[in-house]
């Protein structure tokens, strides 16, 4: 099960995936409620805090990886949700940020679920703003930490997010947590109103 692996290397990885802070910035309103989904130790968490925004949760599926966020960023709202429906109402949140998630859902049944569960807490009108691994062609593989991964096209990646309009979006270089150069699929898009 890819959550126990995640659980075996918790106090191990170290995450290195860039969201789009600059343009988050300029589209987000700092009062807004941010959600990042999959927060893993809760780096983006961190990272929007520090920039200003004062209504950020982290939540994630990995216990043993938000032990570790609240003992490095104590202050920080880090919540801990094992089940696929997210323990939040209908259009709670302004905006939700998720970086390097769908990269570790190698399912693309489970890709569309948590789609779902994303618009369902997303407000109309709220911002996703994704930042994904990815590749020209489709890659299933298992990543040095044991965990299986998958890269997706674009393309895919668009089509997932489809019931969705595309605000911005682009392909950056990226590196790995192992440091092999990598790309990487950034993309703003808008529940409708």
């Amino acid at each position: 099960m890819v959550l126990e692996g995640w659980d075996s290397v918790a106090n191990q990885v170290n995450f290195n995936l860039e969201i789009d802070r600059k343009r988050f910035l300029s589209m987000v309103n700092l009062p807004a409620k941010v959600l990042d989904f999959g927060c893993g130790y809760g780096r983006i968490v961190k990272e929007l805090t520090e920039s200003g925004y004062t209504n950020v949760i982290g939540i994630d599926p990995s216990s043993i990886m938000l032990e570790r966020g609240l003992k490095m960023f104590p202050e920080l709202s880090l919540l801990h949700s094992s089940t696929a429906t997210l323990p939040f109402d209908d259009c709670s949140f302004d905006a939700v940020v998720v970086c390097a998630v769908f990269t570790c859902i190698p399912s693309l049944d489970e890709r569309v679920e948590v789609v779902a569960e994303i618009m369902r807490v997303l407000k109309p009108g709220g911002l996703l703003h994704i930042a994904e691994f990815c590749s020209k062609e489709e890659t299933v593989f298992t990543a040095g930490l044991g965990i299986p991964m998958r890269y997706s096209r674009p393309e895919e990646l668009r089509e997932l997010f489809g019931g969705f309009q595309y605000v911005y979006d682009e392909v950056v270089g990226a590196s790995t947590m192992s440091g092999k150069d990598a790309q990487s699929y950034r993309a703003f898009v808008q529940k409708n109103t």
